[in-house]
């Protein structure tokens, strides 16, 4: 088993470098390398005249693009052409140029990908002691199919703070609450989405609660508060300019729901509070995965099919796949789940078949499944039991018991 699953996990990434390197035109104009690429060339150009990028500039998009300056910076010093980056994607596609900068611009999207399968791999063989459930689990992540369209031919940047979340709940399970709470904060800059999981994450800290919680929300406050010093001192942002981020970026929108009939409807909060109030009042087993996983599934369902899609999905990716490993009863709906994903977001190529079956369906579908992963996970922490631990053992055990084992033993 062991050599079987390192040959699969060796070819699958040679796949994926092929598929950077070889295959032309890799991203397509539609993709979103070219619109990092041009945010990470504004910011080394702020850098370069001894600035920091301005949010006006950057938009909340800036940590991300700062991540990647040093590898268009890498692009900038080789001795090729250097046409504008605003329309290589369009113009210059196919040319050695255009090469060279997916090539490198691919590294640390390569890089997190392997990370996150490695985390994978590791908390699932720490929640079951499992060698083989471990190793399928990095493959599922790893090989899925969906997993390899929105990162190696999107080219989404998402994998990146969701491989940085992904450590931040490790050391949840291992009782490090200030440092997950520092790693939840630095995917957050990166991409927003994490912050949402806090108040999850709170819950499950059960023994010292109350300092376990207070070492998370120091942890996720102090980069946030960091940053926003940095921002305000070098005169990149001022208040009102952070304050009317979501007015300009449109995809922050999508986080509270989609627009319709010009109107937006505000589902995500909604859906997002009434889940914490579901875990609060109704699971019996406040298991820290699934705290976390369905708190980005309800962001994900409340933003409707028009704004829980892609690259966002990718956050939820990893963790069901752990869910996968820990109950491999929920198969059924993992597949489907990634199907309808697949099929909406062009992964798979569906022609005139995708004109007959309409674009109405394949967002009902996409919905539905994330909705039935949510129900799934909430049914199963609702009608679960908590487990018996060693310290619950420990309190109904009287000293007259524990004179008789030991008699017994004897």
């Amino acid at each position: 088993m062991a050599a079987r699953w390192r040959t699969i996990a060796v070819l699958v990434c040679v796949f994926k470098i092929l598929l950077i390197t070889l295959l032309p035109p890799i991203p397509s104009p539609w993709g979103d390398l070219w619109n990092w690429a041009y945010g990470a060339a504004i910011c080394l150009g702020y850098l370069e005249r001894g600035h920091f990028p301005t949010v006006a500039a950057t938009g909340i998009y800036g940590p991300l693009e700062l991540v990647l300056v040093p590898f268009y910076w890498l692009w900038t010093k080789l001795p090729i052409e250097h046409p504008a980056v605003e329309t290589i994607g369009y113009l210059y596609s196919n040319t050695t140029p255009a090469r060279f900068l997916v090539i490198l611009l691919n590294v640390p999207l390569v890089l997190a990908d392997i990370a996150t399968g490695l985390l994978v791999l590791k908390l699932v063989k720490r929640l079951t002691q499992s060698d083989v459930r471990s190793k399928l689990a990095f493959l599922l992540w790893y090989a899925n199919p969906y997993n390899v369209y929105i990162t190696n031919v999107y080219s989404a940047m998402d994998v990146i703070p969701t491989s940085i979340f992904l450590l931040a709940l490790i050391l949840a399970y291992e009782s490090k609450w200030f440092r997950c709470g520092l790693y939840v904060s630095f995917a957050a800059i990166l991409r927003v989405f994490s912050l949402i999981t806090v108040p999850f994450l709170i819950l499950g800290a059960r023994t010292k609660a109350t300092r376990m919680r207070s070492s998370l929300l120091s942890g996720v406050l102090l980069p946030l508060l960091l940053g926003l010093l940095l921002v305000f001192t070098t005169g990149a942002a001022t208040l009102e300019g952070i304050a009317t981020i979501p007015q300009r970026e449109f995809w922050l929108l999508d986080f509270l729901g989609p627009s319709l009939i010009s109107q937006y409807v505000r589902l995500a909060p909604y859906l997002v509070a009434l889940q914490l109030g579901v875990c609060i009042c109704l699971w019996k087993k406040r298991n820290l995965l699934h705290l976390a996983t369905v708190s980005l599934l309800a962001l994900t369902v409340g933003t409707l099919p028009f704004g829980g899609g892609g690259k966002h999905f990718l956050w939820v990716s990893p963790l069901l796949t752990i869910c996968l490993a820990l109950n491999p009863d929920e198969l059924w709906v993992f597949v489907l789940t990634f199907f309808a994903a697949a099929l909406l977001d062009g992964g798979i190529p569906l022609g005139i078949f995708g004109q007959v079956i309409g674009q109405p369906f394949l967002l009902a579908l996409w919905w539905g499944t994330k909705a039935a992963y949510l129900i799934k996970l909430n049914v199963r922490n609702i009608i679960t039991e908590p487990l018996q631990t060693p310290t619950h053992l420990a309190a109904t055990l009287t000293k007259e018991d524990v004179q008789k084992a030991v008699s017994s033993s004897l």
